[in-house]
């Protein structure tokens, strides 16, 4: 079983991108005014640079710590590893596999859960929002995501054929 990890390039593209806004928010407010004097448009600069920053820094380190932890997306006969969190659906609560292509963000690997178990799902995983009906891998963030889709692929074919009634 091979385990798609988190991608370097990407861990090293949220990091830097969070280093460099939060260089940004220190250049804004050490600009020489004061803080009593900042317009309102410093004001929501800074307030924006410190949320970026806040969400590169955690989405890096999130990524940073699954890769060595060895976390990944992972399947084995029985269940597949769907995030970095090591959150995991069996293979009879998939009902499809699907690529979807998104723009902006690129390829996906769509699983969509089957209407009968979405409750289950939602309690398992403790979501306390709606009943989850898909799971997306986003490519950027994974190693070798065409193999890994390919491979996924072939292995919920397999099930479903051994469990074909």
């Amino acid at each position: 079983m091979e385990k798609y990890l988190p991608k370097n390039v990407c861990i090293l593209f949220l990091l830097l991108g969070g280093f460099v806004t939060v260089l940004g928010v220190l250049t804004q407010i050490s600009h020489g005014t004061q803080v009593g004097n900042w317009s309102w448009r410093e004001i929501v600069m800074v307030v924006v640079g410190i949320v970026v920053y806040f969400t590169f820094a955690f989405t890096g380190f999130y990524f940073l710590i699954a890769r060595i932890k060895k976390r990944g997306i992972a399947w084995t006969k029985r269940r597949v590893s769907i995030d970095f969190s090591n959150h995991e659906l069996y293979w009879h609560e998939i009902e499809s596999i699907v690529l979807k292509k998104y723009p902006g963000i690129g390829k996906v690997t769509t699983i969509v859960t089957k209407p009968e178990y979405r409750d289950e799902i939602q309690q398992r995983l403790e979501k306390r929002k709606s009943a989850v009906e898909s799971f997306d891998i986003l490519w950027i963030a994974v190693q070798k995501p065409n193999i890994m889709h390919q491979e996924m692929m072939k292995a919920f074919k397999q099930f479903e054929n051994l469990h074909r009634v």
